[in-house]
Formats: C-alpha cells, structure tokens, sequence
C-alpha cells in the first residue's frame, strides 16, 4: 500500500484554514501555484462535504482564479459555505446546479436537457 506524503513536508505547498459556519475547521494543503479550484476540492475532501463555496474577508472566492490573483498566502484563514444544490428534470434528462459552483451538470437524453455541450 503507498504512504501519502505529508503535505506540510512537500515543498511549494501553502496551508490554509477552512472553517464551516459551525465552528468545524481543518488545515488544507494546496501547490501555491494552485487555483482557488484546487482549494475548494482539497477543502471539500478534508471536510467531507461536498457543495462548497469559499470565501476570504467577505468575499466569494472565483474558482478559476490563482491562489495568488485571489490575494491568498500561506496562513490565510477560508471561510467555506456548504450550497444546497439545485436539481431539474425532464421526463429523461436531469441537471444539477449548485450556487457559485459556476457549471450545471447534466446527464440523460440529450433531446429533452440531458446533453450540455452547447
């Protein structure tokens, strides 16, 4: 079975803290060349919960942007926001969306909604 490596001992990475609205917290590890994406999938995964939105000073946080066009550094503290998401249907296609997760997905007949390549 293969160790994963401790992320504090990898170098080029950054610590932040996420908390939840309940007070929960945990200390995630992203690449500082990393994307806000990267944050909020390592978040999502340390605290087991998907849907997440992240903010930082009051601030939704762009998943698309840098760590560092976001204005984050090694230490910052997150505050992470758990998004209901929203679900359609059709007859025989679905879609979910989750708020500020910036995609909708999609899956089933691609006659009735089930396709979203367009």
């Amino acid at each position: 079975k293969r160790r994963r490596q401790d992320p504090a001992l990898v170098t080029g990475n950054v610590k932040f803290q996420v908390s939840l609205p309940s007070g929960r917290c945990e200390d995630v590890w992203v690449a500082s060349s990393g994307t806000v994406c990267d944050l909020k999938v390592a978040a999502q995964e340390a605290l087991g919960q998907p849907f997440l939105t992240l903010t930082a000073d009051g601030c939704l946080l762009n998943p698309w942007e840098s760590l560092q066009a976001a204005g984050l550094e090694d230490g910052d503290c997150i505050a992470a926001v758990a998004q209901q998401p929203k679900v359609a249907a059709t007859k025989s296609a679905f879609a979910v969306w989750c708020v500020g997760g910036y995609r909708v997905l999609t899956w089933g007949d691609p006659d009735t909604g089930g396709d979203s390549n367009a």
